[in-house]
């Protein structure tokens, strides 16, 4: 399973969303994180990008821990957190092999977020 964490926020909440990444949550044992990778333009402000992998038996409690942790971004002015699961192109593979419809296959994939 693929998570993907996203956070984006202006400068002026910068400091703000920092001093939140020191106090999130450590993620689990069965869960590996890479990042957060970090982006910004004078535009569009700033984002962080976190990339979340565990095996599909831990899907729901991986949820939830993903979903306690960005919560706690919630309560800074200006910072929009999101967590997105997507599929590893094997399940959709698969998927499409069983329905053999591009349109069925995205039906039977119904995400939690």
């Amino acid at each position: 399973m693929i998570m993907f964490g996203k956070l984006l926020f202006s400068a002026e909440s910068g400091l703000a969303v920092a001093d939140c990444y020191g106090s999130v949550l450590p993620v689990p044992d069965y869960m590996q994180v890479k990042g957060p990778y970090i982006r910004s333009s004078i535009e569009g402000g700033i984002s962080t990008l976190s990339i979340y992998e565990f095996d599909d038996q831990w899907t729901e409690e991986g949820l939830a821990h993903l979903k306690a942790r960005y919560a706690r971004f919630s309560d800074i002015e200006g910072a929009i957190a999101s967590v997105e699961e997507w599929l590893g192109v094997d399940v959709a593979l698969h998927l499409l092999q069983e329905t053999h419809s591009v349109t069925d296959a995205l039906e039977a994939v119904s995400f939690r977020i």
